[in-house]
């Protein structure tokens, strides 16, 4: 996926974001999560792999957007989760979805 790409399919994107070099590694290490990461519905307390894809990857952007967060925090943060999966993608991985696994 290219930065362009993610930005169409995450509107939520703040579009000050959109030319950051750290996106477009993002995007690119990130292909396989974004294709199918999904916004969980706001009354949802169970969550399905898509939704903790999304909450753990474009959920950061989106909390920026409303002005919860800075700018250069959540571009530490972009550049923390690339730097995390070139380390392991493995290990990530299941960071990511441990929530799920530790679920009744």
């Amino acid at each position: 996926m290219t930065a362009d790409e993610l930005v169409v399919r995450f509107p939520e994107i703040p579009s000050d974001l959109h030319g950051e070099p750290i996106l477009a590694d993002f995007a690119t290490a990130f292909d396989a999560y974004l294709q199918s990461a999904a916004k969980p519905s706001a009354c949802s307390t169970d969550r399905s792999p898509e939704n903790q894809a999304y909450m753990k990857l474009i959920a950061p952007m989106d909390i920026y957007r409303y002005g919860l967060t800075s700018r250069e925090k959540v571009i530490a943060q972009l550049a923390e989760l690339v730097q995390a999966y070139a380390v392991s993608a493995d290990q990530f991985e299941d960071a990511m979805f441990e929530r799920l696994s530790e679920s009744p």
